[in-house]
């Protein structure tokens, strides 16, 4: 179960890029750009979903993954022969899917892992975790053959957050019922959220990752941010990657975001630029500046 053994060589890291507006084309460039979902969903795979629906909002807002970016995931899984595909969330407030959209998703369940007790739930100790912690995580999650994460780009109130995308997607896998209710997750954070988001990538690190920007999130997130028009799709297998291409297009640093450059450090995955090939666009071109929550220019 534990996906973050595996030894990083020198060869470039590939994120992808898409651009645009129409939100099936630009997922479908990014993937593609990235090497496609082939890649990691074999013939007969259990396929899970993970997106960022973060509370029951519009997805036009800038804090949801919106629903069409997920359809084409969905549609991509199924042409490389997946036996089950399922949506999964657990970060979340209100009646998250049916208000962002999601019921009108076509060939996969959606699965609402706040529902999970104790009994549906693996302990699991991260090898060499950072909080000192155990987690319990839906069995079914851990147990899929292939994991796909569907980030929102967004930024993030909270310091050792700054961004949320693919890494710090991965607190909504926590259950509400035995963590603390809504997108809070009193215990998670509690831990030290850098450290609670990197153990949680070490027990399950996502095989391919997906972030949303077609409308992205920039201010006082993940509740109350300010919709963005970005025009853009990340992907790629490697999350660090994924989300320092990401966070750069937004106008940080890696040095600017804690769990990410935690997550290098611990051998998640890759930060350093020179070490990352971007397919697809050129992101000094097309990159933007978002207001951070400290920027006081929104208070």
């Amino acid at each position: 179960m534990d996906k973050s053994s595996e030894i990083l060589n020198k060869d470039p890291i590939v994120v992808g890029i898409g651009t645009g507006e129409d939100y099936g084309a630009v997922t479908r460039k990014a993937v593609e750009h990235a090497g496609g979902l082939e890649s990691v969903v074999g013939d007969g795979a259990v396929v899970i979903i993970k997106p960022n629906v973060v509370t029951g909002a519009k997805t036009d807002q800038g804090m949801v993954t919106d629903y069409r970016v997920v359809q084409e995931i969905v549609d991509l899984v199924k042409k490389c022969g997946a036996a089950k595909i399922t949506i999964a969330e657990a970060s979340t407030l209100g009646n998250m899917f049916q208000e962002a959209r999601y019921h009108n998703i076509i060939g996969a369940d959606l699965w609402d892992m706040n529902e999970c007790g104790k009994e549906d739930c693996y302990e699991i100790q991260p090898i060499k975790g950072l909080t000192g912690k155990n987690f319990l995580i839906p069995k079914k999650y851990l147990d899929a053959d292939v994991v796909i994460g569907a980030a929102k780009l967004k930024t993030h109130f909270e310091y050792d957050a700054v961004v949320s995308l693919s890494l710090k997607n991965s607190i909504g896998i926590c259950p509400n019922s035995l963590y603390g209710e809504g997108y809070f997750k009193d215990q998670i954070h509690y831990m030290g959220l850098k450290e609670a988001i990197v153990d949680l990538n070490k027990i399950r690190k996502p095989d391919f990752v997906v972030i949303d920007g077609i409308v992205g999130g920039e201010g006082y997130g993940p509740l109350k941010a300010r919709p963005v028009k970005s025009k853009v799709i990340f992907a790629g297998k490697d999350p660090v990657a994924v989300d320092t291409i990401a966070l750069n297009f937004m106008g940080f640093t890696v040095e600017e975001v804690p769990h990410v450059k935690l997550a290098d450090q611990e051998g998640l995955g890759v930060c350093d630029l020179n070490r990352i090939q971007i397919v697809g666009a050129d992101l000094n071109t097309i990159k933007m500046k978002f207001r951070s929550a400290q920027d006081p220019a929104l208070n």
